[in-house]
């Protein structure tokens, strides 16, 4: 392990001592952000480090930052899910998009915590896929406020503007990856899907909702019992183009106030009476037209991010609870090059099964408790890990059925290793095994391009084509993080052993399940 400015020497702390009280617990998502993205890091990209992200930076001073980090899935819907029950969620068949929702039988974090006292609170994204525990008070959140999809709009969050669409001659009634309308609202545990509230905002931006509903939940902590509250940011995923005016000043990116009885929607807002979601979604949302501003607006929302987090940790400050809370912060997967997040040095982004993919900003933070400043290099974890690790420091049972391990010796510097391997799969024969510095890929190809940016956010030069092959591939990612040397047929016996690994671990899984839980079909 390395630090970032100096060792801190903690006396007579020791792992009972930490579990004597039942910690606060935060969790924060953020959607989609690139492993570099964050200007604490070495890595960070000139415009980073230009504007700075002092909020995640205070946050890895006051913790560890781990560098082998991992979601569960390079995919939103099936690592959210990993991470609520601390189990591989192909447990359940969830794979990829629409498969295996969530099973009655699926304990997650937050009922486990109920049982044990805490108050339960979610703003923010939902997306697990569907089943019949899919609402956040269906699965242990006492109260919620926000989206049931894997992308919802920034500003336009008001039912009319759910009506200024649909009185659009060209709105066909489908909003395709732009959804736009009323967040979803309950204050009970047990609401059901149809009580949920629609609530309508106005001139608001949902980074910013979701941040002071967070902040209010906090000064508003009920006395005697812990929390454990989720805020689980759309920022920075698509579409990233829509910007708050602030943020986007700061940046120099281009905003367009939303103005709902104009006769023409300009860009960035979908015009249906010009052009289909299809083709609008394509060009932006997919790069059919490189936006030289585009890295600038993914910037003006991850700005918008980071200072969630400072209000956060100054709200959690100024209430005398921040030493006895202890703070996630995850992206749910690797960025994505749709909206020109930077994952150097790692290869690949969101979808593939490339480090890019897979490895994601990961840091633990407790300053009343646990080590500060400190950058673990060598611990392999995942977001599974987070359901026992809130288990443990609570002083309560760990299921023995989780797939997650406690982090806390690891954060106490007791222990090195933390997974003898991982594995993850987006279907029966396309996954990836990491054991050790090694690992193994089958079936794991995607085409992908990259991009360069300048100190000023602008994307420069065109579009690099780069391929992550189909062919089975190992690596050593301690010498080659990125995932430029395939030394398949130099290791044999490596591969052997990973190979039976992995099938070991495949036989425990039913295969991709549609969201009721039955078999799906193979497409012909």
């Amino acid at each position: 392990m390395r630090f970032f400015i100096s060792p801190i020497i903690f006396v007579g702390l020791s792992l009972g001592i930490v579990a004597a009280e039942k910690p606060n617990v935060v969790v924060i998502i953020a959607d989609d952000l690139g492993y570099a993205d964050m200007s604490f890091l070495p890595q960070a990209p000139a415009d980073v480090k230009r504007f700075g992200t002092p909020g995640l930076d205070k946050l890895a001073r006051t913790g560890t930052y781990f560098k082998n980090g991992y979601g569960t899935s390079p995919i939103c819907s099936p690592s959210r899910a990993g991470l609520i029950t601390g189990r591989y969620q192909q447990r359940w068949g969830n794979y990829s998009y629409n498969e295996g929702g969530l099973p009655l039988a699926e304990q997650t974090i937050p009922e486990a915590l109920l049982k044990a006292g805490y108050t339960t609170a979610k703003y923010g994204k939902t997306h697990l896929n569907g089943g019949p525990k899919k609402y956040p008070t269906r699965h242990g959140f006492e109260e919620s406020l926000g989206f049931m999809f894997h992308t919802w709009d920034y500003i336009r969050l008001s039912q009319k503007d759910v009506e200024a669409y649909q009185q659009r001659d060209g709105f066909k009634g489908n909003f395709g990856c732009q959804v736009v309308g009323p967040l979803l609202k309950a204050t009970a545990l047990g609401t059901k899907p149809e009580a949920y509230e629609k609530v309508s905002f106005e001139n608001s931006f949902s980074t910013k909702i979701f941040t002071d509903k967070a902040v209010e939940y906090i000064r508003k902590k009920k006395s005697g019992r812990p929390f454990y509250l989720h805020i689980a940011y759309n920022a920075v995923h698509m579409p990233t183009y829509v910007v708050d005016k602030k943020w986007a000043e700061k940046v120099g990116a281009r905003y367009v106030e939303w103005n709902r009885d104009a006769e023409e929607w300009g860009y960035p807002y979908w015009e249906p009476n010009r052009e289909t979601h299809q083709l609008f979604h394509k060009k932006w949302g997919h790069m059919g037209e490189i936006d030289k501003d585009g890295r600038r607006a993914y910037l003006s929302n991850l700005l918008a991010l980071d200072f969630g987090v400072s209000q956060i940790l100054t709200a959690l400050e100024q209430t005398g609870q921040r030493e006895n809370t202890i703070v996630f912060f995850i992206s749910d997967n690797g960025g994505t090059i749709n909206t020109y997040a930077n994952n150097a040095p790692l290869r690949g982004y969101k979808y593939m099964l490339g480090e890019g993919g897979i490895r994601v900003p990961f840091i633990v933070s407790m300053p009343g408790s646990l080590p500060q400043n400190v950058v673990n290099e060598k611990a392999i974890i995942s977001t599974m890990d987070i359901f026992p690790t809130i288990l443990d420091l609570a002083g309560e049972d760990i299921p023995g059925n989780l797939d997650g391990r406690s982090l806390l010796p690891v954060l106490m510097g007791e222990r090195e290793d933390h997974h003898p391997y991982l594995a993850w799969a987006l279907n029966r024969d396309r996954w990836v095994l990491r054991m050790g510095p090694w690992k193994l890929t089958n079936g794991a190809g995607w085409r992908h391009r990259d991009f360069e940016f300048n100190e000023q956010g602008d994307v420069v030069g065109a579009a690099k084509d780069f391929t992550y092959s189909n062919e089975p591939q190992l690596f050593n990612l301690e010498n080659d993080i990125g995932e430029t040397a395939n030394l398949i047929d130099q290791y044999p016996e490596v591969v052997a052993e990973m190979r039976e690994q992995y099938r070991n671990w495949d036989q425990q899984m039913p295969g991709p399940l549609t969201p009721e839980g039955k078999p799906k079909k193979k497409k012909k």
